[in-house]
């Protein structure tokens, strides 16, 4: 993904699908599914309000039309369920910021607030308080006893609970309030965010933002009525087009051209379940016509398959693989940018497995491992690689709103045919923080120090140790308005003359803003340091390439599921070797059509 990508990537890992009203031990409760892998859950209190605030997240299929929802008890409220709980619930709002979805519940401020994962996602109740009489169960089955995961709600580590089951009144006032379903469907779990969207420049295709698209393709809604039953699947589908005009590097040099041309991408997922866990599909093509250069007009496909799968109420197994091809989607050869023109058709597999094992109240041991492979079918400026790497570590849940992580980390890149440089071998050891950093700022940040050996690169090149980075912070600066802060610090291999890596260093910010008209404003700016290591031919040293991007754009409903947006992008490149140095902009017009969306309500 190219540097301007990455400003738009305030990009959910995770979809709230529903919020619901349900009961837990015949008291109120309110039932939030997720679907996918939500990085952060954490519970802030506000005065008379409870924000359960869900990082790595957006607002599902079914909330198309709108970023905030709310709705206040009425006359059509069960007044017996109310009475049961011991808060009073005023009023609950749902609000979607850049890569965050909070939930807020308008209770007193002495009424505590817990969350509990489990298979559907998460369920909010309120504990009873010291020396309050427990309630006696009613009609409604209670939920199988399992010992609350405080926030930060991680899902390697949360084990999972038997859903509490929605009484029948409450559940069809849920449907009829928000744009939700039942919570009897498995969520669906996503991959990493660097898979879900394609990429803006230098391919020339210059794509919306995540934030500013429908969900990907790995998210399906988990109501009972999301989507369509195909055998054991809930099958859902998209589809968005394009009108681009922009700058395109499809020649042999770094050179841009100008090419206009139309761009379609549908999308379909389907998740099943598979006991406690789900298994998800999901395939999202990109094509192209109308372009100039054939190059252009090429299409880009993305396969992914996970299975997400408890095992009891301490050990969850994960595994996934995720297969894509194309021309234009340069970083998803290269994720610092140095391949950018010179293309050829290439196909990149990654696979990944791990497992999270509870060993205490709040510790948790962590193994995983991944493997990938690029390989190129025409001929391109850069080449076939492979990655390997393994992990182990702890968890451990340093307050209720903040985890630490600490791991032991072992990659490496196996000596390519064709260029035997880029051979790799890197130890590190890494520390991770997730939750809330700061008062009102929420995120993770990832610290670790790498020691890496490149024996066959050129003097100069042969190795590596310092810092590697890693961080993602929101802070909400209005009900509406949200500031995302990204950096990261990294070694991607290289082609350029005897290097085996550069260090690519990025910082970005991502900023959202509602404006009149059901309009809203969104922006980004960023900065990247791509350094080298060996002494470039062209001018006798280490060649630095500093790349600066931003975008601008509006985007606004015309339907409940019909959304239209455009955007203008920049992005210049700045190299002390002149054959680097270039400038490339761009236009898009986007429609954003939800097919199974539902009027908002």
């Amino acid at each position: 993904m190219s540097l301007l990508a990455a400003l738009v990537l305030a990009a959910a890992s995770a979809r709230v699908e529903s919020v619901s009203l349900t009961t837990l031990d015949s008291r109120l409760a309110v039932r939030v599914v997720v679907s996918g892998t939500p990085g952060l859950v954490a519970v802030h209190r506000e005065g008379d309000v409870a924000r359960v605030s869900i990082m790595d997240a957006d607002l599902g299929l079914r909330f198309a039309g709108g970023r905030r929802f709310s709705w206040t008890p009425s006359d059509g409220f069960d007044p017996a369920l109310l009475a049961a709980t011991p808060a009073r619930l005023d009023q609950l709002e749902i609000a979607a910021g850049v890569s965050e979805v909070s939930v807020l519940l308008h209770v007193p401020p002495e009424v505590s607030v817990e969350v509990r994962r489990d298979p559907h996602g998460l369920l909010v109740f309120f504990p009873v308080a010291s020396g309050e009489p427990e309630p006696v169960p009613a009609a409604v089955p209670p939920a199988a006893p399992v010992a609350p995961v405080p926030a930060p709600v991680v899902a390697e580590a949360a084990p999972a609970a038997t859903p509490a089951t929605p009484s029948t009144d409450t559940a069809e006032l849920a449907r009829r309030l928000f744009p939700s379903a039942p919570a009897e469907t498995p969520p669906v779990t996503t991959g990493s965010v660097s898979e879900l969207y394609p990429r803006l420049f230098p391919t020339g295709a210059p794509e919306a933002p995540p934030e500013e698209t429908a969900p990907p393709p790995e998210v399906i809604g988990s109501g009972q009525d999301a989507g369509i039953a195909v055998g054991p699947f809930r099958v859902r589908a998209a589809v968005d087009a394009r009108y681009v005009d922009a700058d395109t590097f499809v020649e042999s040099s770094a050179t841009p051209t100008r090419d206009e041309y139309l761009e379609v991408q549908p999308r379909v997922a389907a998740v099943a379940p598979v006991g406690e866990g789900n298994f998800t599909l999901d395939y999202a093509p990109v094509f192209r016509a109308f372009a100039t250069y054939d190059d252009v007009n090429s299409a880009s496909h993305s396969l992914g398959a996970r299975i997400d799968l408890p095992v009891g109420s301490r050990l969850t197994l994960r595994a996934g693989d995720r297969f894509r091809s194309g021309v234009l989607d340069t970083r998803v050869v290269d994720p610092g940018g140095e391949y950018f023109f010179g293309l050829g058709r290439f196909r990149r597999n990654d696979a990944d497995a791990g497992a999270s094992i509870m060993v205490g109240p709040r510790l948790s041991v962590e193994l995983g491992g991944a493997f990938g492979t690029v390989r190129f079918q025409e001929e391109s400026t850069f080449f076939d690689y492979d990655t390997r790497m393994a992990a182990a570590g702890f968890g451990y849940e340093v307050t209720p709103n903040l985890k630490a992580a600490v791991s032991y980390v072992y990659d490496e890149v196996p000596r390519p045919d064709e260029r035997p440089e880029a051979e790799a071998t890197a130890h590190s050891a890494r520390l991770t923080l997730t939750g809330e950093i700061l008062p009102l700022l929420t995120g993770e940040v990832t610290v670790a120090y790498r020691n890496q050996d490149s024996p066959n690169a050129g003097p100069g090149g042969t190795s590596y140790s310092g810092l590697a980075l890693s961080a993602a912070l929101t802070r909400q600066l209005g009900r509406e308005a949200l500031l995302a802060v990204y950096a990261s610090r990294s070694t991607p291999v290289s082609a350029y003359e005897e290097n085996a890596f550069y260090v690519s260093t990025g910082l970005q910010a991502t900023l959202q803003v509602p404006m009149p008209a059901q309009f809203e404003l969104r922006g980004g700016l960023g900065y990247q340091w791509n350094d080298y290591r060996t002494v470039a031919s062209e001018i006798g040293r280490p060649r630095e390439d500093r790349i600066l991007g931003w975008y601008v754009g509006l985007r606004r409903p015309l339907r409940p599921n019909l959304f239209l947006s455009g955007a203008y992008r920049s992005e210049d490149r700045g190299s002390n070797v002149d054959t680097f140095d270039t400038d490339a902009d761009g236009f898009y017009f986007q429609l954003e059509w939800d097919i199974f969306g539902d009027p908002r309500r």
